[in-house]
């Protein structure tokens, strides 16, 4: 176990890093966004960037002695069998301490990243892969690739992720916003979202739509020939209030990647519907509608 002792100096070296650290994040912030805006920092935004750079002092300090303190403890370890037990408590500390006291999921990833690449040299030495066969080899060779994949990213695995990080933007509630998507129309003009849960696992939220509209149009009618195809096919199950993913385990089966709404298809059989459409409906923040911007139309066999 000298190699896992080697690591936790290590360990101690990156906590001494990020303590090292603490004393110049006020200085390389306001850096960082003259380098990423191209301008210096606007009055009105500079009492923002300290408090964030004192969040993040905070957030250090937290991490670098809970990292300081791990590395001491597998510092300790004399077995591997030790090594498991004691990576499942801190795991387990972290996330009912640690995770709940901070704010950064970059930290939180890498604090769990450096507890666990030991797993990876585990695993690796274990199987010993030139004494394998070449299936073995090519079976172990992936289930090293999963396990990477999930050590990698700070145990980047269900129910422990907390989720994609995404991005925000400031909206002015005073103007219209736009919902683009596919909509059948029934014969008596009433409309209903096409839902992109009915394609799945091809649901990207409008990214084909776009694209087909934009590069290909002429393309656009086999597009939305394939979406009338797909919805008379899953009717039966649409009908019901399920998504077709959910065809057998109902509402038990596992969520699809994207948020998808909770459409009631019942009252659109195929037979009723007259057309499909990809358009751009404009609403202000009260739900009052304003507009609407056709992008391509299609009528119903």
């Amino acid at each position: 176990m000298r190699w896992l002792k080697k690591y936790a100096l290590f360990l101690v070296a990156v906590s001494m890093v990020l303590i090292g650290f603490l004393f110049y994040i006020m200085d390389i912030l306001p850096m960082m966004y003259t380098l990423y805006t191209g301008s210096e920092i606007p009055p009105d935004k500079m009492e923002k960037l300290v408090s964030f750079g004192a969040n993040i002092v905070t957030e250090l300090k937290i991490f670098s002695i809970v990292l300081l303190l791990s590395a001491i403890a597998i510092f300790l370890v004399k077995t591997l069998k030790q090594y498991f037990l004691l990576l499942l408590g801190l795991l387990i500390f972290h996330f009912f301490v640690t995770a709940e006291i901070t704010e950064f999921a970059v930290l939180k990833r890498f604090y769990k990243t450096l507890v666990m690449l030991p797993l990876l040299w585990i695993f690796f030495d274990y199987f010993k892969f030139k004494k394998e066969q070449y299936g073995t080899k090519i079976t172990h060779g992936f289930l090293y690739i999963t396990l990477l994949c999930v050590v990698l990213p700070g145990l980047y695995i269900p129910p422990f992720f907390g989720g994609i990080q995404g991005w925000t933007v400031e909206l002015d509630k005073t103007k219209e916003f736009p919902i683009q998507g596919v909509f059948l129309v029934r014969d008596d003009g009433k409309e209903i979202r096409y839902s992109r849960a009915i394609v799945s696992p091809i649901n990207f939220v409008n990214r084909i739509d776009e694209f087909m509209v934009r590069s290909h149009p002429d393309q656009v009618e086999a597009l939305l020939s394939f979406y009338e195809k797909t919805y008379i096919k899953r009717y039966d199950t649409l009908k019901n209030g399920l998504i077709p993913s959910q065809k057998y385990l109902g509402k038990f089966a596992y969520p699809t990647h994207n948020p998808v709404g909770n459409f009631d298809y019942s009252k659109f059989p195929p037979k009723s519907i007259k057309s499909i459409k990809i358009s751009t409906k404009y609403y202000m923040w009260d739900k009052t509608f304003v507009r609407e911007e056709l992008l391509a139309s299609k009528e119903w066999r």
